[in-house]
């Protein structure tokens, strides 16, 4: 029998004939780097609007990180004078380092997690490459940065963008060693020894699990690892079935299996990686541990680590199929195809059509997602951030979809490639009809925002005209919709939607009625966005002591009181006479205005402040 010719991977596409029209675009593929590079700044720059902190999360650990660099203490991690126990220390350590570059601002606080997603993106280019094709890492890397989830975590001061580039590059790394690059193997063969990591690879691996870990805790190991260790299984048990008897006989499969688990441990190398890991991540555990007197670890370990996997928290619930769906969102527009991609990789996997390397690359996405997803699934706290992880993996599978139809010439399932493109307009329906509905029900003057939902629309009808010239520009107008949806949807959208986030403002209000920075207190409820905008501590008055907070808005002219309206009668018949409503807001989706109460010269009666002034 002839032996098979096998083109090379990492030519599959660049030794393609360029389909007519098309020329401009494969002179692109010819710079990859620098294409992924231009694309992913030009997305996240455009994302970048100048807008106050949303959500609890944000102003939190950007408040922590301004703490720290104020403090000069990099160990402890403080909040309002309390400690924080719900991160680790990785993230604070990044938003502080760009504090002190670029001052405390918004912007300096996100600029580290869209740097990660750079890096995340250059990791798909590398890894899409070298097992695939050219074409496919591009797709990949842009796909990453272009799904909607992706882009706020961008422009979000939160660790998820960071956790996920720190995993991804462990996992492809460590892959690396199974599936060497450029290596033309027939399909249904493979090496016959076995690969293994090397000591210097096993430690540059552990030490990026061991940043992880200062990211986000365990999960910044056992994630990488839980991903890597069925897969070297699958790979090994694989091997000894191909090097034993045509037919295994089901008798030897224990001790074939068995024989796996040895050579995993063997070419993984766990305990150089653990090493390394605890080598980097232990010294902090170790020294916050001992300044809080052990305070810090059970806090973090018990309650945010085993406390949100038993029960749910913060009243985040959700069904088993909570994360698949809402990776149809987050990963939106390239979910489109993402199903397809992981049906067409589970069949190529399965039916083993491609050669060994690309079946072993196919596999490590598939395992890689179901880990990640599979998990947090079982986990009773439930937020779509915590599947970022397994996006990259996702990313993969799509780019390795839309490479193959470039290499084709032909769509491999065209009624699904129609489909797509129908969710694509269908998302783009959605997100105007959302951003309308929203406006209808608490975010004012947010319409214009629905215009965004015009560029799947527009981008649909692209690549369905595309569609008709050659299998290249479709998937090139596709990766430009949603870097363009993606960056105007967390950019110039955002910042419309931004003027609903009024407590950042009311806060402004409070400095600027004693004529400097004010003495803010809250009573009963503080939130994170007041903190860091008081910038100084906010003294917080429970709701079973009202004495409190009377005694707190009586000390000083420079004292200001924030109020949930519903709560002023607890207090107001014993205001001083001096004391009346100095300015209010209606914060975005809550059933009460929030009130400042102040001193001054002619006071109001309380609640003469018209409701008008909270819009």
């Amino acid at each position: 029998m002839p032996r098979a010719t096998v083109t090379p991977m990492n030519k599959i596409v660049s030794t393609a004939p360029a389909p007519t029209g098309a020329k401009g675009l494969t002179a692109l593929l010819r710079h990859p780097f620098w294409l992924v590079v231009l694309a992913t700044v030009a997305c996240l720059a455009l994302g970048f609007a100048p807008t106050a902190f949303w959500d609890e999360d944000e102003p939190r650990f950007a408040a922590i990180a301004r703490t720290m660099l104020e403090t000069g203490d990099w160990v402890v991690p403080m909040y309002n004078g309390t400690l924080a126990v719900d991160k680790p220390v990785l993230m604070h350590w990044c938003m502080a380092a760009s504090y002190a570059v670029l001052g405390t601002g918004e912007m300096a606080a996100r600029l580290p997690a869209a740097l990660a997603v750079l890096a995340t993106a250059l990791a798909l280019l590398r890894a899409g490459t070298l097992w695939f094709s050219p074409a496919a890492g591009i797709v990949a890397a842009l796909a990453y940065v272009g799904c909607l989830l992706v882009g706020i975590e961008a422009h979000a001061a939160t660790p998820d963008t960071i956790l996920t580039a720190l995993t991804a590059w462990a996992t492809l790394l460590a892959a690396e060693a199974f599936l060497p690059p450029g290596t033309p193997l027939v399909a249904g063969t493979g090496p016959t020894s076995a690969p293994r990591l090397t000591a210097r690879q096993a430690g540059v691996i552990g030490a990026l699990t061991g940043l992880a870990v200062l990211c986000k805790g365990p999960v910044g190991f056992v994630g990488p690892m839980a991903v890597l260790a069925p897969w070297a299984w699958w790979i090994a048990f694989g091997r000894r079935r191909s090097g034993a008897a045509p037919t295994l006989a089901p008798a030897t499969l224990p001790k074939a299996a068995l024989g796996a688990v040895v050579d995993t441990v063997r070419t993984l190398r766990p305990g150089i990686i653990t090493l390394a890991m605890l080598a980097v991540a232990a010294p902090w555990y170790v020294a916050v541990g001992l300044r809080t007197s052990g305070e810090w670890p059970a806090g973090f370990f018990l309650i945010h680590n085993i406390g949100r996997f038993a029960a749910p928290m913060e009243n985040h619930r959700g069904s088993f199929l909570f994360h698949p769906l809402a990776m149809l969102v987050g990963f939106f527009p390239w979910s489109c195809y993402l199903p397809l991609a992981i049906v067409e990789g589970l069949w190529r996997v399965w039916k083993r059509t491609e050669t060994t390397a690309v079946t072993h690359a196919l596999g490590l996405t598939l395992v890689w997602i179901c880990v990640w997803v599979g998990a947090f699934s079982a986990a009773a706290t439930k937020l779509p951030n915590y599947v970022l992880p397994a996006y990259p993996a996702a990313a993969l599978l799509v780019g390795v979809l839309g490479a193959e139809a470039i290499r084709r010439g032909r769509w491999t399932h065209p009624r699904c490639m129609a489909a797509g493109l129908g969710w694509l307009a269908f998302g783009g329906i959605a997100t105007a009809v959302t951003v309308l509905v929203a406006a209808r029900y608490g975010l004012h003057r947010a319409e214009p925002a629905a215009l965004v939902g015009l560029v799947p629309l527009l981008g649909a009808a692209a690549c369905w005209w595309a569609a008709r010239r050659n299998l290249l520009e479709p998937v090139a107008a596709f990766t430009a919709t949603s870097l363009l949806f993606t960056g105007l949807a967390v950019g110039p959208a955002a910042w419309r939607l931004a003027g609903a986030n009024v407590l950042p403002g009311l806060v402004e209000q409070a400095h600027e009625h004693v004529g400097g920075r004010a003495r803010i207190g809250t009573f009963p409820q503080i939130t994170p966005n007041v903190v860091y905008y008081a910038n100084g501590l906010v003294t917080e008055c429970y709701y079973d002591q009202p004495e409190a907070a009377l005694r707190f808005i009586s000390s000083g002219s420079d004292c200001v009181l924030l109020v949930r309206e519903d709560h002023l009668s607890h207090i107001s018949p014993q205001l001083p006479a001096n004391i009346g409503i100095v300015g209010r807001a209606h914060p975005l989706f809550k059933d009460h205005d929030f009130l400042l109460l102040g001193t001054t010269a002619s006071p109001q009666a309380l609640g003469a402040i018209p409701r008008s002034l909270a819009r």
